[in-house]
Formats: structure tokens, C-alpha cells, sequence
């Protein structure tokens, strides 16, 4: 496509291409994201076993410096990251009332840059969701990542509210459409 210097309608043109581009490969890289938490969910249980048998050996030895808390936040993460579909309609029915994530439809609202992006007008709205989407999927494995290191020993403080706020935002940004209707009917009534 080639573009008239100072043409905007054409420059506007050519980022709709490059966003609905990058959207048509988004779906398989959620799949193999996916298939990591998967993989990840069973290393942590093996990570969380191979805890509790130090956990054991220490308390046997009269050591009195070992916790439970590896283990059990090792064992809680493994189990989301194994039961993936069900944690992650938990926790959205927990956010929003309902499990499943929202298909695209288009917002028409009051608010002039939400109806710009996501307006039934937009030529990215779609894609833009989409990719938002995969975001917020990283996101949230990203959150239950620095909650199962958080029961480390010798982390820093604070890995596991960093790891609860990746976790919330992965899933509004997950239901980003849900997200966007709730913030439309909150501040523009």
C-alpha cells in the first residue's frame, strides 16, 4: 500500500493491517501457552513433592527453619496450571458473575475513544481483543509464576500481592470486553 505523504486515512489503513496480521496468529500461540501452564502445572508438583520431602527429612534432623508454605503454594499453583479451564472459569465467575470469556461484540458507548477502538465503526476492534486476550493469558500465568516463587526462601518481599495483581489483570484483560462494559456503565452510566 502506498501512502500520499501527510495521507492519515491511508497511515490509520496500514496499522489495522499490521494489528489484524499479528491477530491471525494469536490463537496458536495461546494454544501452546496453554500446553506451557500445562507442563509448568507438573513441574510444580513435582517441585512441591520434592519440598515436602525436604520439608520431612528437616523435621526429622530436629531443624527447625523449614515451612510449609513452599509446598502448599507449589501444590495450589500446580493445581490451577493442571486444571487450567476450571480455575480459570472460577476465577472469572468470581470477577464477573459468569464463566465464560465474552465473544467480541462492539461497544457503542458515550465514550469517544472506547467507540474508536471497539465501536461497531472499528476496523480493529476484533483483532485488538484478540491480542489483548493473549496478553492477559500471559498475565495470569505470569501471576501464579510469582505466587509459587514467593514461598521460595530468600525471595524478595512482595511476590505474592505482585503475583495476585498479574492474576486480576490477566483476567480483565482476558474479558476485555466484559472489562470495557464494566467500565463503560461505571464511569459514563
Amino acid at each position: 500500500m502506498s501512502c500520499a505523504s501527510g495521507d492519515i486515512v491511508c497511515w490509520i489503513a496500514a496499522q489495522a493491517d499490521i494489528i489484524t496480521n499479528i491477530a491471525k496468529n494469536v490463537a496458536p500461540i495461546e494454544k501452546l501457552i496453554t500446553g506451557a501452564a500445562y507442563l509448568m502445572g507438573i513441574a510444580f508438583a513435582m517441585k512441591a513433592v520434592h519440598s515436602l520431602k525436604q520439608h520431612g527429612e528437616s523435621r526429622s534432623a530436629m531443624s527447625q527453619n523449614s515451612s510449609m508454605k513452599e509446598p502448599l503454594l507449589y501444590f495450589l499453583v500446580a493445581a490451577v496450571f493442571i486444571y487450567f479451564p476450571t480455575a480459570l472459569s472460577t476465577l472469572m465467575n468470581t470477577t464477573f458473575g459468569y464463566s465464560n470469556i465474552l465473544a467480541y461484540t462492539a461497544i457503542d458507548t458515550n465514550n469517544q475513544s472506547i467507540n474508536t477502538l471497539f465501536g461497531s465503526g472499528s476496523e480493529v476492534g476484533k483483532s485488538l481483543a484478540e491480542i489483548i486476550q493473549m496478553i492477559g493469558l500471559i498475565a495470569f500465568i505470569r501471576g501464579w509464576i510469582l505466587i509459587a516463587r514467593s514461598a521460595t526462601q530468600g525471595q524478595q518481599p512482595g511476590g505474592t500481592s505482585k503475583g495476585l495483581i498479574h492474576v486480576f489483570g490477566g483476567i480483565l484483560a482476558m474479558n476485555i470486553v466484559g472489562t470495557l462494559q464494566v467500565l463503560n456503565d461505571t464511569l459514563y452510566g
